[in-house]
């Protein structure tokens, strides 16, 4: 198509030139396309490229009827893999002002958690910064410039999980804070309930298979996880 317009435009200049000005036309010609089509070929391919579909769900951060954060995730499907990313931030008071931080990614090949990486700050300082990665089946944990191998078999699910797929038939799950599994038991109507190493304990609800409140009770707070309904994007 584009060829065809660089030729059209130069109809008219054919028709009344004479032979010296005709050569020097189809030379500009020649110079164009040799740079257009290059370009034309590289936008055919970019325009069939595969684009991951995508899912994003937020949740409001509820305590005592007053909103004090987020947690904002993103889900990316494209073939056999799927990315989940993670961004949160809490500001509140528990004895002491805090704000809070948070980024995680999680990545799976199929099934198979094959790289996740958690990272939080408190006040400005960093309390958390790891990585799992799935080498050779076995999981490599780094952290603080150390590097651990984890005596856990292949990850199915860790905890982001759950903010998108109701966990039906599921019995632990994996915890990238505490770099171990977890105990998740059904309580009935659509309800799990899942007791962190900590002691805290989180009890998720779902409606047609997706989550849309978490109630966490901790040794020093209690707080709620709403589903933002209009934050919720999926294509």
């Amino acid at each position: 198509m584009l060829i065809m317009l660089l030729i059209y435009a130069y109809k008219k200049i054919f028709k009344n030139s004479n032979f010296v000005d005709r050569i020097a036309a189809f030379s500009r010609i020649g110079f164009k396309i040799k740079y257009i089509i290059p370009f034309f070929l590289l936008s055919m391919s970019s325009s069939d490229k595969e684009v991951p579909k995508v899912e994003k769900v937020s949740f409001s951060i509820i305590k005592k009827n007053s909103t004090i954060g987020y947690i904002d995730i993103e889900k990316q499907s494209l073939n056999e893999t799927t990315t989940y990313i993670i961004n949160s931030e809490v500001n509140a008071k528990v004895i002491f002002n805090f704000n809070a931080i948070g980024k995680e990614k999680s990545i799976y090949k199929k099934d198979t958690l094959i790289y996740s990486s958690i990272y939080r700050k408190l006040n400005n300082k960093v309390k958390l910064n790891q990585s799992l990665s799935f080498i050779n089946g076995k999981y490599l944990l780094k952290e603080e410039n150390k590097n651990e191998l984890l005596n856990i078999d292949i990850i199915n699910r860790n905890l982001v999980t759950l903010f998108f797929n109701e966990p039906n038939g599921i019995q632990e799950i994996y915890t990238d804070k505490y770099k171990q599994m977890v105990k998740i038991d059904p309580i009935g109507d659509r309800k799990y309930k899942l007791i962190l190493p900590n002691k805290s304990i989180n009890i998720y609800h779902y409606e047609n298979g997706k989550c849309t409140t978490i109630d966490v009770v901790g040794s020093f707070f209690k707080v709620k996880l709403i589903l933002n309904i209009k934050n919720y994007q999926k294509n």
